[in-house]
C-alpha cells in the first residue's frame, strides 16, 4: 500500500466520524439558548418582582451560544466579570454617588478588577454602570444578587444547550 493510498484511507475514516451540523441548526441551538437563559430570567423578574433582568446579560446570552469558545464566555469570566463589575459600581457609588466621571470611573474600576482577577467579560462594563446607578428601592448590595443567580442561571443553560450538540464543547474551563 503506497503512502498516498493510507493518507487517503485514513482522512475517508476520519470523515466517516465526523458529523458536520449544518449553519442553520447550529445558530437555531444557538438561538434556543438564548431564548430560554433570558425568558427563565425575565419570569423570575417578572413574576416575583424581583429584578433579576439586567441588561447586560443580553450581551453575555449572545457570547454564550454563539461565542461559547471565547475564553471571555466562559464560567469564571461571567460569573467573576459580572460580580466584579458589579463591585465596581457599588464603590463607585457609595464614594462619588451619581456623576458623569464616577459613571466612567465605575466602567474602568470594573475592567481593572476583571484584569486583575483574570475574569474579563466585556458585558461587565455595562453591569458596572447598572450597578453604580443601583435597583430603585434597594440597597446597593441587593445587586449582587440577581448578577449571581443569573450568572449561574446563564451558564447552566449554557452547559446545557452547548453540550447538546457533538460539534460544541461548553466550557473550556471552568474556573
Amino acid at each position: 500500500m503506497s503512502d498516498i493510498d493510507s493518507e487517503t484511507k485514513e482522512e475517508e475514516e476520519y470523515s466517516a466520524h465526523t458529523y458536520v451540523i449544518p449553519l442553520w441548526l447550529e445558530s437555531l441551538y444557538s438561538l434556543s439558548g438564548i431564548l430560554l437563559g433570558m425568558a427563565i430570567i425575565s419570569y423570575i423578574s417578572y413574576r416575583y418582582d424581583a429584578q433579576f433582568l439586567i441588561p447586560s446579560f443580553a450581551s453575555s446570552a449572545v457570547m454564550l451560544f454563539f461565542s461559547y469558545n471565547n475564553p471571555l464566555a466562559q464560567p469564571r469570566n461571567i460569573l467573576g466579570g459580572h460580580l466584579v463589575a458589579a463591585i465596581a459600581g457599588i464603590i463607585t457609588h457609595y464614594f462619588w454617588a451619581n456623576s458623569w466621571w464616577a459613571i466612567t470611573l465605575a466602567v474602568v474600576l470594573a475592567a481593572f478588577l476583571m484584569i486583575v482577577t483574570k475574569t474579563l467579560h466585556p458585558p461587565g462594563g455595562a453591569t458596572a454602570i447598572i450597578a453604580h446607578f443601583g435597583i430603585a428601592g434597594h440597597g446597593s448590595f441587593y445587586i449582587l444578587i440577581p448578577v449571581v443567580a443569573s450568572s449561574i442561571i446563564m451558564i447552566l443553560i449554557a452547559y446545557g444547550i452547548n453540550n447538546a450538540v457533538s460539534t460544541r464543547k461548553y466550557p473550556l474551563f471552568w474556573w
